[in-house]
């Protein structure tokens, strides 16, 4: 049936979790690109044949139309007769023009879905290797060896490429920062990079009090404050302190 193969991809896609990832369908991916080349082509075949039809018709109804009704018959009888022959024609065409009307239709269409489907399927993929280029630090020599196996040649160029971008931009970022605030190491805890440098925190469990480069803060629980994120980046990750996400 007419999309299949693009919905196995689709359910392939739906496998792939934060720690998990089918190895790259080629041959599934081939399969449905080989589908949607000959829909597309067979779409264009039915256009240029309506065309032709159109010719072909026009000039078999005069011709017709003359043979069964000769020099004997007068000009009217002629007349009559290609009149009918023309209209049974144009009958006959406005049938195959609604056939190859609702072919191309449907044909289209699953070419269509099977282009969004292509997109969703390679868009799911990406976004884990983004999630996991942070999680190793954007350090792709750090990926194990199981899960590059499962990607093709340009996922693992695009992953490299990836860390190579954002190691850049952190980089330049960092040329102008320097001294006042010195190194920023964005993957430090597997995150996305930070949006803000001083974030507001709720304290879930006491910590007492901590040194920050804005000064001492005392962090009891149940209280907020507005402080550097490199400062209490290692509280969030075990669970003493809590985010406040701005509203």
């Amino acid at each position: 049936m007419l999309g299949d193969e693009a919905v196995r991809l689709v359910k392939e896609a739906k496998d792939i979790t934060a720690d998990h990832i089918p190895a790259y369908n080629e041959e599934q991916v081939r399969l449905v690109a080989q589908e949607t080349r000959y829909l597309w082509t067979r779409i264009e075949e039915m256009y240029a044949s309506l065309g032709q039809l159109t010719e072909s018709q026009g000039e078999s109804a005069e011709t017709e139309a003359a043979a069964a009704h000769g020099p004997s018959q007068g000009d009217g009888g002629r007349d009559a007769a290609m009149v009918s022959s023309q209209q049974t024609y144009a009958l006959s065409q406005a049938e195959h023009r609604s056939n190859v009307g609702g072919q191309t239709t449907l044909y289209a269409q699953t070419v269509a879905r099977n282009k969004r489907c292509l997109l969703a399927y390679h868009d799911r993929r990406a976004k884990f290797l983004r999630s996991l280029m942070w999680n190793v630090h954007l350090a792709p020599s750090m990926v194990p060896g199981t899960l590059v196996a499962r990607m093709s040649p340009s996922e693992q160029t695009y992953m490299r490429e990836y860390a190579r971008l954002n190691a850049s931009y952190r980089d330049a970022v960092e040329a102008q920062l320097i001294p006042s605030y010195g190194s920023l190491d964005w993957a430090a805890n597997g995150e996305l990079p930070p949006r803000d440098l001083l974030i507001e925190v709720r304290v879930v469990r006491d910590c007492g009090e901590i040194v920050t480069e804005n000064g001492v803060v005392s962090l009891q629980a149940g209280t907020q404050h507005y402080v550097p994120r490199a400062d209490v980046e290692h509280l969030i990750t075990i669970g003493y302190l809590e985010h406040v996400s701005p509203s």
